[in-house]
């Protein structure tokens, strides 16, 4: 996505769709970008999403046009982020 242009450390190629990866400390915060779709995908680490409660490594989240939620890690985490924003016509 052209706004990640100079962040991105790996170019999915896709205007429509970013990734983003977080390595996370005990106490550790991040807030999830506002985006129409997002893919939370927890591969190490317990987590708490804020008013949903913990993830543990190997849950995942999806969700419809929301976004600014905190993400606190538990332990040492890792979350991987979809962020989409194309939409198809007649869902």
């Amino acid at each position: 996505m052209d706004r990640h242009a100079d962040a991105a450390a790996i170019r999915i190629k896709n205007k429509y769709a970013g990734l983003h990866a977080a390595r996370l400390n005990t106490g550790d915060s991040v807030i999830l970008p506002d985006a129409p779709f997002l893919h939370l995908f927890v591969p190490r680490g317990t987590v708490t999403l804020e008013a949903s409660g913990k993830l543990e490594a190997g849950d995942s989240v999806r969700f419809s046009a929301t976004g600014g939620q905190r993400i606190t890690a538990d332990e040492p985490a890792e979350i991987l982020v979809w962020e989409m924003h194309a939409t198809v016509k007649g869902w």
